[in-house]
């Protein structure tokens, strides 16, 4: 007598048995890490770069203190300039002791202010004793240009000479400099005094950078430009080695090829084109996604043009 056994149906790889389910990490927690990283880092550099601060003092190194019966000139910086090389400025004489009127705001004396700013004068202020005082515009020449974007460094090499306006005696005074151009960050430096043709000139120089955000700003920026470059090269190489060249790509390219000038346009600050910046990234990538235009677009009009240049057509109607 024979006897079947039915084999179990329930063991790997027998017919009827259930598939084993495949399983893989889940990546929702390697997600929400980079993202609660990128968010620190981003906090961080908002905290370093002192775009938070409220205070727009200047610190200005070297004898700056004023005692007794002096001057205050309250020297702020409105714009810097760097296409054309100048800071604006605004300065307003504040006196202090004797040089103080009767009415709020007043001086006693009569005042001379002068500014000296790349080898020549360039503002020279008087105000008559026993008068208001006002706010009173400067431009200053600034030794270094744009061309180091974002990496600037300008600075401005001045003079300032307070003295009376009848006597022509020096006038002790000291500066507080404060800064509401964004988003330069600066210092100023006050010399020795020196007497030139019975003047007192006292040497200033205002140095400036950007911020740490403008610069990491405008390193995502060049970043972007980059990696679509290397999408491009590296998009466009398949489709060509693989023979699926489509006039889809032609289109990306050509989109490409507009957005980069807007992108550098859009950088915090930017400077008119032909920095080292442009030289060395915009130039060349922008070089490198019209020559892949120009060939794909060529080529694709080459191909799709076949219909056209052919004398007989073929009828698939037959």
């Amino acid at each position: 007598m024979t006897h079947t056994t039915d084999a179990p149906t329930d063991a790997p790889g027998a017919p009827g048995a259930p598939t084993a389910k495949r399983t893989r990490r889940n990546p929702a927690p390697v997600i929400l890490l980079v993202a609660v990283v990128l968010l620190a880092v981003y906090y961080v550099v908002i905290g370093l770069s002192g775009a938070l601060k409220t205070t727009t003092a200047v610190p200005v190194s070297g004898s700056n203190s004023q005692s007794g019966d002096y001057m205050t000139l309250r020297m702020s910086v409105q714009d810097v300039d760097l296409s054309n090389r100048v800071m604006q400025a605004n300065v307003l004489p504040i006196p202090h002791g004797s040089f103080e009127g009767e009415k709020a705001g007043e001086i006693s004396q009569p005042l001379r202010i002068e500014v000296s700013s790349g080898g020549v004068t360039t503002s020279v202020v008087t105000f008559p004793g026993q008068s208001v005082v006002d706010a009173t515009s400067l431009t200053l020449t600034l030794d270094r240009g744009d061309t180091s974007y974002p990496f600037d460094q300008p600075f401005a090499n001045f003079q300032l000479s307070v003295q009376d306006d009848d006597s022509g005696d020096a006038v002790p005074f000291e500066v507080d400099m404060s800064n509401s151009a964004r988003p330069w960050v600066m210092n100023a430096e006050r010399s020795a005094a020196e007497v030139q043709s019975d003047r007192t000139l006292v040497p200033m120089q205002i140095d400036g950078h950007r911020d740490t955000l403008s610069v990491v700003i405008v390193s995502f920026y060049i970043m972007a430009i980059l990696f679509t470059t290397l999408m491009a090269v590296v998009t466009i190489g398949s489709a060509i080695l693989r023979r699926k060249l489509e006039f889809a790509n032609v289109i990306w390219l050509s989109a490409t090829l507009l957005s980069f000038p807007a992108l550098r346009s859009a950088m915090p600050g930017a400077p008119p084109i032909g920095t080292t910046l442009d030289f060395v990234f915009l130039f060349p990538c922008l070089a490198l996604v019209a020559i892949m235009f120009v060939w794909t677009g060529a080529y694709m009009l080459w191909r799709e043009s076949k219909v056209l240049r052919n004398r007989v057509l073929d009828d698939d109607a037959a």
